[in-house]
């Protein structure tokens, strides 16, 4: 069984309303992060892990020097700080506070929907088995935006897969219940149902679109989710879907009314989230392995000059006759460009030296014949 299912849960939104995408997605390559770029996967995984070492410890399902070993990892990681604990804690005390006495709490539970979805599994954060219900928590850590639990397909197929696995042993469990906590937007979203409206939305909803997608059919369907399909930069489902967004027939008036301006508002996030799926991508593909779009070349952003130390700046420009009242534009010592300015014609670069550094400028995509024109300036 591979470490991910290819229907998963987190992915599910995607596969249910996109049955074809999953099949699509798996002869795609991860994407890779940019060199130097903050990994926020790691870091959310991270957060999670001393979550469970919190919780666990506290309910004596880990010894104290497991936690200890555990936490102690953590902190050698350049992820911890103590806003990062402290958030993490937010979320242990919410979990805390919603487990009750009787209660059987269980975290990193691995759970199974595979009457259901082919080859379906997953890990729910925190799983709370009643005498009469099931209770699910998810940590969500990223501090985009946030993300409802209300009709969460994620959640849903968790609650599922726990009642699934312990009916037997609570066979009196009758409703479900699923939290997404989310402690870095102040965000916590809850919805329910009972088991039986969960079954009945498993058999008629879920395994017959599950079907499709483990078997790759259907149509392509863009979407709200297609924003973390590793194809949403090449789909041509999505280039159709939203170049016909582009083909607004207006009025023959020679002014927008305001009827016609609310739409074009309206559909130019998606066109705007589009275009920028595609340029990261050919960007991408231009620095890693040199595949360049016809009538572009890859070039580099253009940068300012930086101080790296302005406290040892300013003593050099002083001890050279400047005046420490003018190369100070409170709370910072002035531009490179002002303070040259101020100086003596070309010397105060010289007086700097290495101080004075252009940080390397970022790869871009510019028009072959624009930044020919630039060369030639």
């Amino acid at each position: 069984m591979t470490a991910h299912a290819l229907l998963s849960a987190s992915g599910s939104k995607r596969w249910l309303s996109c049955t074809p995408s999953a099949r699509l997605e798996a002869t795609l390559p991860e994407p890779k992060r940019a060199s130097g770029a903050f990994d926020f996967s790691q870091e959310g995984t991270m957060a999670h892990s001393l979550a469970e070492a919190k919780l666990r410890h506290h309910y004596g399902q880990i010894s104290y020097e497991e936690h200890e070993r555990e936490i102690e990892i953590i902190k050698n990681t350049p992820y911890y700080n103590e806003e990062f604990e402290a958030y993490v804690d937010n979320y242990v005390l919410y979990v805390r506070s919603q487990i009750g006495d009787g209660d059987q709490p269980l975290f990193e539970q691995r759970v199974d929907f595979s009457d259901w979805v082919p080859d379906g599994f997953g890990t729910a954060d925190v799983v709370i088995l009643s005498k009469h219900s099931i209770r699910v928590i998810d940590l969500k850590f990223g501090k985009g935006v946030p993300v409802s639990a209300i009709d969460n397909t994620q959640l849903r197929l968790y609650a599922l897969g726990a009642w699934n696995k312990f009916k037997e042993e609570y066979p009196d469990i009758k409703e479900v219940s699923y939290t997404i906590h989310q402690p870095r937007l102040d965000s916590i979203s809850t919805d329910g149902t009972s088991v039986a409206k969960l079954v009945d939305w498993a058999n008629y909803f879920v395994k017959p679109k599950a079907k499709k997608a483990w078997s790759g059919s259907g149509e392509f369907l863009p979407g709200e989710w297609c924003q973390f399909c590793k194809a949403k930069a090449q789909c041509r489902a999505r280039s159709d879907f939203n170049t016909e967004l582009a083909k607004l027939e207006f009025k023959k008036a020679p002014l927008l009314d305001d009827d016609e301006i609310s739409l074009v508002i309206s559909k130019a996030q998606n066109l705007r989230t589009w275009v920028n799926d595609v340029e990261e991508y050919a960007l991408n593909r231009a620095v890693e392995q040199n595949i360049i779009p016809t009538g572009f070349k890859l070039s580099t952003s253009v940068t300012h000059r930086k101080i790296t130390d302005p406290a040892l700046a300013a003593t050099v420009l002083v001890e050279k006759g400047m005046d420490p009242q003018v190369i100070w534009e409170a709370p910072k010592l002035k531009s490179i460009a002002a303070l040259e300015k101020l100086g003596p014609k070309g010397q105060v670069t010289a007086w700097l030296g290495d101080l004075v550094q252009r940080p390397e400028g970022s790869p871009k995509l510019v028009k072959a014949k624009e930044n020919a024109k630039e060369d030639f300036a």
